[in-house]
């Protein structure tokens, strides 16, 4: 008994009845597939079924064909079984229509062998005696089959586009890692091509003006003074960038000592006197009360502060320039205060950029300071900064008194 169609449900909200509904019913009785069918009819389900008895499921005859849902009608204590279980049929039903839901009309049950059938993977359970509930049983099964294939359709697409989004991750991790390593390789390349040549000049240069292989007229020693001045601003801005590309590859560590505050600032003002002395600035240091020692990397804590004393003696026209120190609740404070030209608003969001050229200062590249605010972050500190035109600026570097 069959009928061969498209198996299409269609579930429509405001209709009772199901469309083109494909079945297979497995039963041994043809009373029983009757019944099934008659109760179907009844409730103007619009259906094809195949049959298929439950003795010849197990050899495996089964159509070749997709259906909507498998109806199996199971008798407790039929005959030629009297104490088989219907779990392993069941079970190899389920697993041979996987995408199939199936619908188990039995007698009543005993509580285990009934959580044991649900749990094996059928989609819709009915006792025998309350067959006429089978309408309501198939169309309740088929739409929570439909919701449960739509929300596993959806995890799907989720799952893939996750995958597909963690593979352009791994894309462009590897491609940050190629990157990182040209960009080493790169820096090592300018550490021998660019560093050695320029002290090798410097020397040469040095030992010109030192005239240790004979007199120099005054021209010559002006031009060998140029090459010096020139050659130690090219030294120091690539000496600037090779330090700032090892802080942000990491590479960049901190040899941390106990420290007399008051050396390092004598230190650090007696690098920048000669050009504040060639300007006529006066050069000024404050300590605040209890500055003793601190925790720090000695030549990287002088060289923020030659940096930003040197910045101020350089746009200090006249005045003084001034390394002030105070302790607040275990902080150093180290503020360099100038009596310049002052900062604009707008330049003063590009200080600590590299490479960025501010309108009202003309000379440097601002890797001095980049690299200062680095080194002081690295120092678990920090670098800000107040000024007004026309009234001169303050630079503050801001450290932990001790360093874990």
């Amino acid at each position: 008994m069959s009928e061969d169609s498209g198996s299409i449900l269609q579930l429509q909200p405001k209709a009772t009845a199901l469309s083109n509904v494909n079945l297979l019913i497995v039963a041994d009785d043809p009373a029983d597939v009757e019944a099934i069918a008659k109760t179907l009819k009844s409730a103007e389900i619009n259906f094809t079924y195949d049959t298929i008895s439950i003795s010849k499921s197990a050899n495996g005859n089964f159509v070749d064909k997709k259906y909507n849902a498998i109806l199996y009608n199971h008798c407790l204590f039929p005959d030629y079984q009297i104490s088989e279980s219907p779990l392993e049929k069941l079970k190899w039903l389920c697993q041979l229509y996987q995408n199939t839901p199936l619908i188990l009309i039995t007698e009543v049950l005993g509580d285990e062998t009934a959580v044991e059938l649900i749990q094996s993977g059928i989609g819709g359970y009915i006792l025998r005696h309350k067959i006429y509930k089978l309408p309501d049983v198939l169309k309740s099964t088929l739409v929570n089959f439909i919701i449960k294939k739509r929300k596993y359709s959806k995890q799907i697409e989720l799952i893939q586009r996750q995958q597909e989004y963690i593979k352009k991750l791994e894309v462009e991790n590897q491609n940050w890692k190629t990157q990182e390593t040209a960009r080493q390789e790169h820096i090592s390349h300018l550490n021998h091509e660019l560093r050695s040549p320029i002290s090798s000049i410097m020397g040469f240069a040095g030992m010109l003006k030192e005239q240790f292989y004979g007199p120099l007229n005054p021209k010559q020693l002006q031009y060998v003074s140029a090459v010096l001045t020139v050659g130690k601003h090219l030294l120091d801005l690539v000496n600037n960038y090779l330090d700032l590309a090892k802080i942000e590859a990491n590479k960049q560590t901190l040899e941390l000592e106990k420290l007399t505050v008051e050396d390092v600032c004598q230190a650090s003002l007696f690098i920048v006197s000669e050009k504040a002395r060639e300007k006529q600035l006066e050069l000024i240091l404050k300590l605040g009360d209890k500055i003793d020692f601190c925790i720090a990397d000695s030549v990287r804590l002088k060289q923020i502060l030659v940096n930003l004393l040197s910045n101020g003696v350089k746009f200090t026209a006249k005045g003084s320039v001034t390394l002030q120190v105070d302790l607040k609740q275990d902080i150093l404070y180290f503020a360099v205060i100038d009596t310049g030209m002052g900062i604009s608003t707008a330049n003063l969001e590009k200080l600590f950029q590299p490479f960025q050229q501010l309108t009202n200062h003309h000379e440097g590249t601002g890797l001095g300071l980049a690299l200062s605010r680095k080194l002081a972050q690295l120092h678990g500190g920090d670098i800000t900064v107040t000024s007004k035109i026309g009234e001169g600026s303050c630079f503050s570097l801001q450290i932990p008194r001790h360093i874990a």
